[in-house]
């Protein structure tokens, strides 16, 4: 009995672990973050402050924050 307890236990913090490793933050940080910053190097365009991979990482977090909060990466919802 206390060995299937504590199956179940481990196999919903695996499901909680690969729901936040596919999470719309954690894409926009690791996969947009990099892509904004080779675009941004791509088209030679200056930041302000720091390296483009900050900017980067730093616009692909807003924009995973944003898809989280609102459910999703379609900007335009249908009424």
């Amino acid at each position: 009995m206390m060995t299937s307890i504590n199956l179940m236990a481990i196999s919903m913090n695996i499901l909680k672990l690969i729901g936040v490793l596919f999470s719309p933050v954690v894409f926009g940080l690791a996969f947009l973050g990099p892509l904004l910053s080779e675009i941004i190097l791509l088209l030679n365009v200056t930041v302000p402050l720091g390296d483009p991979l900050i900017w980067g990482i730093v616009i692909g977090g807003i924009l995973g924050g944003i898809a989280q909060w609102r459910g999703s990466w379609i900007w335009v919802k249908p009424v």
